[in-house]
């Protein structure tokens, strides 16, 4: 078989547009078919329904930019199910940056799939929003909805939040920056860090760095591209780690007692009380049970959220239904007959209700979602 994905890709854009197939191509369409039964089931939807929906996306299928229309289509169909399902199957032959197939990756046998009913309650759940809280020095609790701008030697939190910094030129500033479930929040520090905070997160800044460092700390994760000083060095503080920076990008993940410190670009130390290490771009830090390791790290996976994608490779079930319960603020229950040890691979945007992302999971697993308001229970699929 024939396993160049443009080729299958451009078979059925032609299917698609009721263009005759050779025999050669209907003989690798054939083939494709019965790789999978998932391929099966998708196509003879495709073919059932396409007729009623605009594929013009279609006409450039081997290019990146036909997945930025493919999106575009995404949120301004009402069929929103169908439309992804359309989109998974081109994903897959083509081997796009946004596959929407997840992949069963545990070595049981292969089964018969069925499309299931999703059981969902009326009332969606929508993805997060940015917003955030800072709690201010004084006490003082204000909700912000946009990003924010500290600018150093300005009196922005006086400006902007109702803070006066009386205490301004003797002592750091500390204020919180509180980002609760369903929401994420980017903030520009004074010294000009941008900092991406991800859902379930805590950032303590300074209202102005000191003279000699400048120091953050974390709970949960966030993003940082450090802005360049080489006289004053940039830490931040997660749980046990202290990560040392001049001027770089990176992602810092401490959910729990474990930190996993990622390196998109420049240099980066981490420390804490028993050990140091440096790490390069496409590694990580990860410090648990006592241990500071450096890995090789998969940069797209760890940066996902940032990008606004749920990139899941090779995870299991609890780490799943983690993300989704941050980003979602759905309260899940795993069944005890659900076996964690089975990992999933795919990737979907995050700007989609929690149906979008629960349907398609059901559709190519044997898991079952049961939502209700804000709350998911995951079961096995009756088989």
């Amino acid at each position: 078989m024939d396993t160049n994905p443009y080729h299958i890709a451009d078979i059925i854009a032609k299917r698609f547009k009721n263009e005759p197939l050779d025999s050669h191509e209907q003989h690798l369409l054939d083939t494709w078919v019965k790789v999978h039964p998932k391929n099966k089931v998708l196509l003879d939807e495709l073919m059932a329904k396409g007729g009623d929906m605009q594929l013009a996306w279609l006409e450039a299928l081997n290019e990146d930019a036909a997945w930025h229309r493919v999106e575009q289509k995404q949120r301004k169909k009402q069929n929103n199910r169908f439309v992804w399902r359309v989109a998974a199957t081109i994903a897959l032959v083509c081997s796009l940056s946004l596959c929407l197939w997840f992949f069963k990756t545990d070595t049981s046998n292969e089964r018969q799939v069925n499309t299931p009913a999703l059981d969902v309650d009326v009332d969606d759940v929508q993805p997060a929003n940015l917003g955030a809280k800072i709690i201010l020095a004084n006490g003082k609790e204000v909700k912000v909805d946009d990003t924010l701008n500290i600018v150093s030697g300005s009196s922005i939190m006086e400006d902007a939040l109702g803070f006066s910094n009386e205490t301004a030129g003797r002592e750091l500033i500390f204020h919180r920056l509180i980002v609760p479930a369903a929401n994420f929040f980017k903030i520009t520090l004074s010294d000009g860090t941008a900092v991406w905070v991800n859902a379930a997160s805590e950032l303590r800044f300074p209202e102005d760095f000191g003279a000699d460092e400048r120091r953050v700390y974390l709970k949960g994760e966030a993003y940082f591209e450090v802005a360049k000083d080489t006289e004053k060095p940039f830490f931040v503080e997660a749980e046990e780690v202290n990560i040392r920076v001049l001027g770089t990008h990176f992602n810092v993940s401490a959910y729990g007692k474990n930190v996993k410190t990622s390196l998109a670009e420049g240099s980066v130390e981490v420390i804490n009380d028993k050990q140091s290490v440096i790490i390069a771009p496409g590694q990580s830090a990860e410090w648990s049970n006592g241990d500071l390791r450096v890995r090789t790290t998969n940069l797209k996976r760890d940066l996902a959220w940032k990008n606004n994608v749920f990139y899941f490779k090779n995870d299991h079930i609890v780490n799943i239904a983690n993300q989704l319960k941050r980003w979602y603020n759905v309260n899940v229950s795993v069944s005890q007959d659900v076996p964690l040890h089975h990992t999933y691979s795919g990737e979907i945007g995050r700007n989609v209700n929690l149906s979008e992302v629960l349907t398609m999971l059901e559709f190519v697993s044997d898991l079952k979602f049961t939502l209700n308001t804000n709350k998911l229970l995951i079961t096995k699929q009756n088989q």
